[in-house]
């Protein structure tokens, strides 16, 4: 792996042949060659007019790096300003395999204990930040999210033909809802994040207690989070998609 990471220093610095590469790294040819086929491969490096040149999966993986630079602090401080608002908690989470992570938190006015925490994973099926990501993916990918087994509460969706119809309610109007599915006596709302090259790739939710967020506040709050996601997106160079609330970049 070192040696590896050598040779895409090196050629990170200029292009370079395979005579170079031997002569800079010390290394013996046939351990520069096969090391530099593997990085080919894999799309770290091209082989461009007798020369290794870096490849674009490093163009990639720099993009996504700033993309998750970016994304924490850009996020932070508009949850905040929505947290401010409602008074509830505000979570910011991705999807990864079938789960959702939670990757930060600002903690609501009200002092309310939720299991949430920074690093948390929760079946994203019923979660509302993993409804929203869901709904943005195609609807034949929609069932790979659904487990009737898991269970959470008396509220969590267990029909797949519900389950289908709560995304499909869920794209149409921009956010998703928790109702109790999740936890029991804690309720959320979620919209989706969009980065710029047009992709779901995080969302931002409120959370509180039934007893703060009956069905008309809910409502009333879509507005506010949806408007948050969608500061969220511009800044990251996305736009804001359909659904209630949202506003032309």
């Amino acid at each position: 792996m070192t040696k590896a990471l050598e040779l895409l220093d090196q050629v990170s610095a200029e292009p370079r042949s395979l005579g170079e590469l031997v002569a800079v790294t010390g290394l013996p040819k046939s351990t520069v060659h096969r090391l530099a086929s593997v990085l080919v491969d894999a799309g770290f490096l091209r082989f461009d007019s007798s020369r290794y040149v870096l490849g674009y999966r490093i163009m990639e993986l720099g993009e996504l790096a700033k993309r998750q630079v970016r994304l924490l602090p850009v996020a932070r401080r508009h949850m905040e300003a929505l947290s401010a608002v409602c008074q509830e908690t505000v979570h910011l989470g991705e999807l990864v395999d079938t789960s959702v992570v939670y990757l930060e938190k600002v903690e609501g006015a009200r002092g309310l204990q939720m299991r949430s925490r920074i690093g948390l994973t929760a079946p994203a099926g019923i979660t509302a930040m993993g409804k929203a990501l869901i709904a943005c993916q195609p609807e034949d990918a929609w069932l790979q999210y659904f487990d009737p087994s898991l269970r959470h509460t008396p509220n969590t969706i267990v029909d797949a033909g519900a389950f289908r119809d709560e995304l499909r309610v869920t794209r149409a109007r921009g956010y998703a809802l928790d109702r109790e599915e999740n936890e029991l006596g804690i309720c959320c709302l979620a919209a989706p994040i969009v980065d710029a090259t047009g992709v779901a790739r995080a969302a931002v939710s409120v959370s509180g207690a039934v007893i703060f967020l009956p069905a008309e506040r809910l409502e009333a709050l879509a507005v506010d989070v949806v408007a948050c996601a969608d500061a969220i997106s511009r800044e990251l160079g996305g736009a804001a998609g359909p659904g209630v609330g949202r506003r032309s970049a």
